[in-house]
């Protein structure tokens, strides 16, 4: 079964048979083979009739027939809706909610108790150039060298199974962040990490001190439960990279997370995940906010900023709305490249959350409508909600 739950790491004589005597049938639709239609006979509804009243009497049987017939088709459809909600709706609510870490250990599940997470602005400051505030991370900024910089410029950008991150359109309404050390741009982090044959990058979003949320398919390659982790110590994740500058240093990972969706079947609805961090420079940067709700998400600005790979290493930003909200999907036509993955895609929801992500960018354009004219990520649900609570609070 797949959901939104969470993985980390059966002789003789035959009887004579007697004939029975045939029984005129007054109406049968289908004469059996002892059975014949009795027209013109003493017991026959019919009789003595005029033509008209014998047409409507054979109409009110046809219509009879087919009144029991709908109402047999609505009988099994009911059957099958109270199967659905009394057996299978409680059984996917449950393991969608479940949670573990890449390391198998347990993830309490977190009490939907509301409907938004709030962003924090941070403790740091606006940066001036060159300027580095890094005491919150477990690699200085300093530690660098240029052979770190070109493995961070050659690495490919990771991307989903099916679709091209894309520019929607005849323009490219991307806008670079410079510099990157004001909130919230400080706290969208560029992914670096192995995949057993390569390097590779995406983007990420702080949602606590020490936590990053992010595409499935950057901490997961897809199928294969815990054994499809990548390895957890080849990641380094740099909160408001620009460039060749880190101004808050870079941080590596202890845990992985994703969804059972994701890490078993693939499932392209459920491609999020997150990164336990072996720092807390969320205090420094800040987090985003997230949201969950069931109504309509169509028409809603939405705002997109990562670390695409045709502009490697800088930070780039796209506005948009939201053209198709599903009920695990929500599409946009904000540009976006490879390296985008992971992306955070929100707005201004509230004083208290602002900003406010709901959906989680993972994917460009394939297919039919709507996927060949968007691109679109996995919507922040419910029980996408508090997974990410839970990974939030886990130690």
């Amino acid at each position: 079964m797949t959901g939104n739950f969470a993985i980390s790491h059966a002789g003789g004589t035959a009887p004579a048979i007697r004939p029975q005597p045939c029984v005129p049938v007054a109406v049968s639709m289908s004469p059996g083979p002892c059975q014949r239609l009795e027209i013109g006979r003493g017991s026959h509804p019919n009789r003595g009739l005029s033509g008209e009243s014998r047409f409507k009497n054979s109409w009110k049987s046809v219509m009879n027939n087919a009144k029991i017939y709908i109402i047999g088709q609505k009988a099994i459809g009911l059957a099958i809706a109270l199967v659905y909600s009394l057996v299978l709706q409680p059984l996917l609510a449950a393991e969608e909610e479940a949670s573990i870490f890449s390391d198998g250990s347990g993830v309490a599940k977190a009490a939907p108790l509301s409907t938004e997470s709030s962003s924090f602005t941070g403790t740091g400051r606006a940066l001036g150039f060159l300027e580095v505030d890094d005491s919150n991370a477990n690699i200085p900024a300093s530690s660098e060298t240029a052979k770190d910089l070109n493995k961070l410029l050659m690495a490919p950008t990771a991307r989903a199974l099916v679709g091209i991150e894309s520019i929607i359109g005849n323009t490219d309404d991307r806008v670079r962040i410079n510099p990157t050390t004001t909130y919230p741009y400080r706290a969208t982090v560029l992914i670096s990490f192995n995949t057993g044959t390569s390097n590779s990058r995406c983007t990420g979003w702080l949602i606590g001190s020490n936590t990053v949320a992010t595409a499935g398919h950057c901490v997961h390659r897809g199928g294969g439960g815990s054994a499809g982790y990548y390895n957890v110590n080849s990641y380094r994740v740099f909160a408001g990279r620009n460039g060749d500058l880190s101004p808050y240093g870079s941080c590596t990972a202890r845990r992985l997370f994703t969804s059972a969706g994701w890490a078993n079947s693939r499932l392209d609805d459920q491609d999020y995940g997150a990164i336990k961090l072996n720092c807390n420079i969320g205090n420094t940067v800040g987090w985003y906010g997230f949201f969950w709700t069931s109504s309509s998400l169509l028409n809603l600005p939405t705002l997109i900023g990562g670390y695409p790979g045709d502009k490697p290493l800088t930070q780039w930003r796209a506005p948009g709305r939201a053209t198709v909200s599903q009920d695990t999907r929500v599409f946009y036509q904000n540009d976006t490249q490879g390296g985008m993955s992971g992306s955070p895609v929100w707005y201004s929801r509230s004083a208290s959350c602002s900003p406010c992500v709901m959906a989680v960018h993972a994917y460009g354009v394939y297919g039919s409508p709507p996927y060949s004219t968007n691109n679109h990520g996995t919507r922040i649900t419910q029980a996408v909600y508090n997974n990410l609570v839970s990974w939030k609070n886990a130690p």
